[in-house]
């Protein structure tokens, strides 16, 4: 078996692009290159870091009726469903918070910036208004993709090579990941769950089904976090409050069919909490979790359901 593989810096963080087949050929290297186009419009469109985004674009025209793409409500339905099945701990309308908290800069280059809309409100999900071939949010708001775009581009690229008759694959977007088949050694994928305050240590491992997808993401306070205006932050703003999360969780892992759910449940268990995260996982929303706490670790399956 011959691995393919190349890395990326993209959506705020490293991309892993990993092919593995019988034999290396310009195809595998065309299909690698096509994954990076993807990923490359994804953020040109819907980055809330560059000023003429679709996503910068809309937020611009809050109170107006606004000619979206197809894509776009695509994801905007996808967020409407999650927001209900997370108890609206998943709000698109968090972006004023998260930049009044001081998450307003690139993580792969401070340089870059944003904090147009910092003195906007946030709202409940309802506000958003979809039609046809439009969207509207109310005056004074304003969305951000961040909470799902990771998510929505695993399911996109795993779609993609399910197409293209790609059968083992890993592709792994800032860590949270998706993939199907076998490895380069010829067995399932193995991942590895980091300790959340160490990254050196495992505290877990994932051995995956090679004849499905697996999608597996990792929500953490302990990660992207920092200290402005005598306050320390996290990027986790919890809607119902306003303000980062506090959560005995550090990390949460979640595995899942879709790359979609994964992420946004991750982040979902942090701000809900250990009860909700049984409760998904009874009703078949996601496959498995990991909790980390300070003192210790946890992993539950569901048994009525296919397990890893």
């Amino acid at each position: 078996m011959i691995r393919v593989q190349k890395e990326i810096r993209c959506l705020g963080s490293k991309a892993l692009l990993t092919i593995v087949q019988k034999r290396d050929n310009a195809k595998v290297h065309n299909i690698i290159e096509e994954i990076i186009d993807i990923i490359e419009k994804f953020e040109d469109n819907f980055s809330r870091f560059k000023v003429d985004s679709e996503l910068t674009k809309f937020n611009i025209n809050a109170g107006e009726q606004t000619k979206i793409s197809r894509e776009f409500k695509n994801i905007l339905n996808k967020s409407i469903k999650l927001s209900s099945e997370t108890d609206s701990a998943f709000n698109l309308f968090i972006l004023p918070s998260l930049q009044k908290a001081g998450y307003d800069k690139s993580w792969i280059d401070a340089s870059i910036s944003s904090d147009q809309f910092k003195n906007s409100k946030l709202v409940d999900m309802n506000q958003l208004e979809l039609g046809n071939d439009w969207a509207k949010i109310p005056l004074n708001t304003a969305i951000d993709l961040g909470g799902i775009g990771k998510g929505y581009m695993l399911d996109k690229i795993s779609n993609f090579l399910i197409d293209n008759k790609i059968e083992n694959y890993w592709i792994s977007l800032g860590g949270d990941l998706i993939c199907k088949g076998l490895d380069v050694n010829n067995e399932p994928w193995n991942v590895s769950v980091a300790d959340a305050l160490n990254d050196n240590n495992i505290v877990d491992s994932i051995s995956t089904r090679s004849n499905k997808v697996t999608a597996i993401a990792t929500s953490s306070l302990v990660k992207r976090k920092g200290f402005t205006n005598n306050r320390s932050w996290n990027h986790i703003i919890n809607p119902k409050t306003l303000e980062p999360t506090h959560s005995k969780i550090l990390s949460a892992t979640v595995i899942a069919d879709s790359g979609i759910v994964a992420d946004v449940m991750a982040k979902s268990i942090i701000i809900n909490g250990d009860k909700f995260a049984e409760m998904i996982l009874m009703k078949g929303k996601i496959k498995s979790f990991i909790l980390q706490y300070s003192d210790k670790t946890i992993r539950i399956e569901n048994y009525h359901h296919d397990t890893y």
